[in-house]
């Protein structure tokens, strides 16, 4: 069930574990001197719309809100009338996170992919669930689909991964040709032999329809357990990069507690967080037509929070002075 968490010692917003605000993202927003007769108000209102958008979005799955568009995520697949006529009604492009929906024959996590793991069997079901994504994103007029490349269980062969990685490239350029559907592989690396910025460059640089999708908060993460230096990862990456997942953290310890945070304009670098302004102007200043979506725990459809509405409207300033 979903539960509001209001203390003095720690002003915090906590729906489910869907977005949480750290207590000094609201500060000065919210009186902490007399905080349960002030703010009840606003506290219901925000927790009516999450209540709601509970009953409404599939438990396993998101519909994530960009800057004039949407992405999906790992819908169920009894959800998917509901969300058709949603995204059709808007008359907004779009585009689908692999897995677009889970078919039974893939019993894993939605984030989980096999592409260069060593057995062959599991590899076929992460090309079957990437052919199935893409099948639908070219019924339902989606303008590109993002797919993570590792996971947690790649081979431990330095030398394996390269090949596989290579036998990859060679079957998604055959996808992107086949759907003539772009692929933007999403920024990954906690562990494994592939995580370098400039493998990911070399995967996706020599066909048109392959791209990189900047995870912010990922990239930012993966940084701090690589010891890289983020904005020097950003800058590699930029000229390559068709699309950005938007979303704010302090380190991995902070990830743990809150996972993907709203971005903010009340996010200052010198309190810990990502500088959300400086990437974005890095990687539009190489391509200024990058799509955006705001990566986050929930999907609102058009019930979306004062507090994340400010940090979408602050992106979106920052984009249009590129």
């Amino acid at each position: 069930m979903s539960k509001v968490v209001v203390t003095r010692q720690n002003v915090s917003l906590t729906l489910g574990n869907l977005v949480h605000f750290p207590s000094e993202q609201l500060a000065g927003r919210v009186d902490t001197s007399n905080l349960f007769s002030v703010r009840l108000s606003l506290i219901a209102r925000v927790y009516a719309s999450y209540n709601r958008n509970m009953e409404r979005a599939i438990p396993a799955g998101y519909l994530h809100t960009g800057l004039d568009r949407y992405e999906v995520f790992d819908f169920q697949e009894d959800g998917l009338g509901e969300l058709k006529s949603f995204i059709k009604s808007k008359k907004l492009p779009f585009s689908f996170h692999v897995p677009f929906f889970r078919p039974s024959y893939f019993p894993y996590t939605g984030v989980t992919t096999f592409f260069l793991n060593d057995d062959p069997d599991k590899r076929a079901l992460s090309f079957k669930l990437i052919d199935n994504t893409m099948h639908y994103a070219k019924e339902w007029e989606a303008d590109f689909i993002v797919t993570h490349l590792t996971w947690k269980d790649d081979s431990p062969d330095r030398k394996k991964v390269t090949d596989l990685a290579s036998d990859t490239k060679s079957k998604f350029c055959e996808l992107a040709d086949r759907y003539k559907l772009p692929i933007n592989i999403e920024f990954g690396g906690y562990s494994g032999h592939f995580h370098e910025p400039e493998q990911f460059v070399n995967f996706v640089k020599d066909h048109p329809l392959l791209g990189i999708c900047i995870d912010i908060g990922h990239t930012s993460l993966i940084s701090g357990v690589r010891n890289r230096n983020f904005f020097e990862n950003i800058e590699i990456m930029a000229p390559h990069t068709k699309s950005i997942h938007v979303w704010n953290t302090k380190g991995m310890e902070h990830n743990k507690e809150y996972n993907h945070v709203p971005v903010h304009p009340s996010q200052k670098a010198e309190d810990g967080w990502v500088d959300i302004k400086k990437t974005l102007e890095i990687i539009l200043g190489h391509n200024k037509d990058c799509n955006i979506v705001f990566e986050y725990n929930h999907t609102y459809y058009d019930n979306i929070p004062d507090e994340v509405q400010e940090g979408m409207e602050w992106v979106k300033e920052i984009v249009n002075r590129k």
